[in-house]
């Protein structure tokens, strides 16, 4: 059980910079808002998002559920590297939402609703 142990907390390592990098995309999405740029990198970029979203999302839910399985098996609480996981995946999803909605201003506007025409 040690050794599994030291595999969740290498993985929590992993999903840790996992997230470092997409921010590091999101910055760089969010700075070609503002800079011209070509189409070819930014559409580069978005697919590494998608990646590394998918990527934080499956090795999250597999750290939750090794977590649940070594709290098990074991018969001791690991319940820190849930909450650390659930606070990083909702870190990733607060960066993604935050991205999609200046994405949509800049290029839709803004709409306040109310009576069209």
């Amino acid at each position: 059980m040690l050794a599994f142990r030291r595999i969740l907390a290498f993985s929590s390592r992993i999903h840790t910079y996992l997230l470092a990098l997409y921010s590091f995309f999101a910055l760089l999405f969010m700075l070609f808002l503002y800079f011209p740029v070509s189409e070819v990198l930014v559409s580069f970029v978005r697919a590494w998002q998608m990646v590394l979203g998918w990527t934080i999302f499956l090795e999250g839910f597999w750290i939750i559920l090794a977590s649940i399985y070594l709290s098990i098996c074991s018969r001791v609480a690991t319940v820190l590297p849930i909450v650390q996981t659930i606070i990083r995946m909702a870190v990733y999803f607060a960066i993604s939402i935050i991205i999609d909605m200046l994405n949509t201003a800049i290029i839709s506007g803004f709409s306040f609703g109310g009576i069209p025409g």
